[in-house]
This record gives structure tokens, sequence and C-alpha cells, in this order.
């Protein structure tokens, strides 16, 4: 049996982390996998296979961070030594770097668009991904920006998996909500800019018959929470926190929005879909053009524009035939993601690289 080694920071709340733990298991039905950590004391998801804990948890500061890029390194080098891995896939950044100085025979999955990175990540781009078996970005935007602004010819892009009867299950648990709503999913960061979903929806005419729903946690919650003061949306938006099972509300949502600006390959639009909810999402780089097809599953609007995003939330929910229509096209929208599928491509990627 072929052994497989997944690395990735940690198991811990996240979209990346969620990929991993989903390969995982669709590896280990025809696979030895190893899901290789360097923080494991916060485990989230379930995950096949072995867990292997290197305890070399993130450091702050230049000189910290550099001593445990080299000391994650050595470990995994000492690692892959022994057990004599015949795919090793790196996930994010963290895990990346370390792996590829560890093995060229890794291939690192890129979550996230080059030019968002900070510049000494960009640097560390630079210097370690084409040293790379392969560079496997998650979207196809992502990918041209390596080929055109890096010149890397290492580059496949791969997809990430979607457990849809997994989330099926999950998101048939008994639910009440007291109103309508519309739910959105990810960390309070700037990133996400939860701000102008906001006030986009505090200025809308559907907030009076619907709440607002986020779903995360992060630094800008007590920002975003004297936002909602501040508008006269006590009572209609809801900052619940990070929870285990977002998809519960995913099925029982009117619609979901996303507000970025900027992704990788956002996971919750995906998830979303796979559970026939609609979507409005800005079409920020990268990612969600390739998800939201316009006038099919759900709408794709203009980045950093609160009055779209406005009319959009408005024109979604009051009209429930276009709704009705998103709703019936969204799981075959997104089913060439299966976790079947998206592991059989790992390996050929693997395979023919």
């Amino acid at each position: 049996m072929q052994k497989i080694a997944l690395i990735i920071n940690s198991l811990s709340s996240g979209g990346g982390e969620r990929v991993v733990a989903t390969l995982s298991q669709g590896f280990a039905k025809d696979y030895d996998v190893s899901v290789i950590v360097f923080e494991g004391n916060d485990i989230d998801y379930e995950f096949g296979g072995k867990l292997v804990d290197l305890n070399c948890p993130s450091k702050n500061g230049f000189i910290g961070k550099s001593f445990n890029l080299l000391k994650r390194a050595y470990k995994l080098k000492q690692l892959f030594k022994e057990s004599k891995f015949d795919h090793i896939f790196g996930f994010m950044e963290s895990a990346n770097y370390p792996a590829v100085l560890a093995s060229r025979k890794t291939i690192a999955s890129l979550h996230i668009d080059f030019n968002f990175l900070s510049p000494t990540e960009q640097k560390l781009v630079r210097w370690i991904y084409p040293r790379a078996k392969l560079v496997a970005p998650v979207s196809d935007d992502i990918a041209e920006t390596l080929r055109t602004q890096l010149k890397l010819t290492n580059v496949g892009r791969i997809y990430n998996p979607v457990p849809f009867e997994e989330l099926r299950q999950l998101a048939s648990v008994p639910f009440e909500h007291p109103r309508k709503f519309i739910i959105a999913v990810g960390r309070l960061t700037y990133q996400k800019h939860f701000d102008l979903m906001i006030t986009a929806f505090a200025k809308s005419k559907t907030q009076q018959e619907c709440d607002l729903i986020i779903l995360g946690d992060g630094e800008l919650r007590e920002e975003l929470e004297a936002l909602v003061i501040a508008l006269g949306m006590e009572g209609k938006v809801h900052l619940l926190g990070r929870l285990k099972n977002p998809f519960v509300y995913m099925k029982n949502a009117e619609f979901m929005t996303l507000s970025s600006r900027a992704e990788g390959f956002p996971m919750v639009l995906i998830e979303a879909l796979s559970l026939t909810c609609p979507v409005i999402s800005t079409d920020c780089p990268t990612g969600p053009r390739e998800i939201v097809k316009e006038g099919v599953n759900g709408l794709l609007i203009e980045m950093d524009n609160q009055q779209v995003l406005t009319d959009s939330i408005d024109k979604l929910f009051y009209d429930k035939n276009l709704r009705e229509q998103f709703s019936k096209n969204a799981q075959e929208s997104v089913s060439h993601l299966s976790v079947e599928n998206i592991c059989r491509e790992w390996i050929t990627l693997s395979n023919n690289s």
C-alpha cells in the first residue's frame, strides 16, 4: 500500500484545515495516510489515517519564525527519511515552506493569491516554491499569477474537495430561528470585509423582514459589534462566533453572502451551494468567479461596492422565483468537487509531475 503524507500546521478550525481532514478520509480508503501537524493540541475535524504531531508550535518575531522554519524542516526531513512516503502534499504556507525544504518530492497547495501575502512571505515563495515538485494552487487565477508574475513552470491547479454526504448529514439536525435570515461565514478580519456587509444589510429593505447571521471569530469582533450598535441593527445582525456546525445555518438560510476583498478558493461558497443555498459573492481575487455562475447559482458582484451589495441582497430576497432557480442549480454546479474526484486528481498530479 502506498504511503501519503499530508502536512498542515494544525487541524483547528479553518477552511484549509477542513480540506486536509476531508482529503485524509478519502485517501485512507486506499492508502496508508499520515496527517502531519506542527500543533496537535486543538483538533476540530475528524481525519483519516494516523496523526503525527511534530510539536513545533508557531513563534512570533523574525528570529523566532526563522528558527522555527528550519526546525520544522529538520523534523520533517527526519520523518520523511524514516517513513519513505510515496506522495508528500503540503497545505498552506506555514507547512509548505518547511515541507519543500525537507523534500523536493513535496507538492505544495497554495490557498491564497501571491499578491496578498506579506512581503516576507512573497520572498519565501520566490525562493522556495521553484524547488517544489509542483505548486498546486486552488484556483485558475492563482495559477495564472504564479506562471506570469513569478515565471514558475511547476504549476498545476487542483480544486478543494467537498464531502457532500457528510455536510448533508450535519445540515439535517433540528434547527429554529424566529425570523428568516441570510448567512455569512468567515474569520472577522480585514480581508473578509464584514463591515461592508453589515452596512449594506442595514441599508437594505430586506432587514425589515430578515436577519443577518455571521459565523466566525477574529480580531475585528469588537469593531463589528460597535458598528452593529451604531447602525441600530441589534437584534437583526447576529455575530454568533465560531461554530463547529455552520452547515445547518447554510441549509436553512435564504442565501449566503460573501463580501471579501480577497480569497483563495472560498469553501464556504461551495459548501453552501452543495446544500442548495444560493449565494451572492464579490468578484474578488481569487476563486469566486470559478464557483459562482452569474444568473445560474447566484450573483457575482463588484467588489467594495456597498450599494451594489445592498441592491443584490434586496433583489435575491424579494425574488422568490430567482432564489428557487439558483437553489435548483446549486448542487449540480459543484458536483465535480467530490472527494473521490479530487483525491484521484491529487494522485494523477503526483504521478505525472
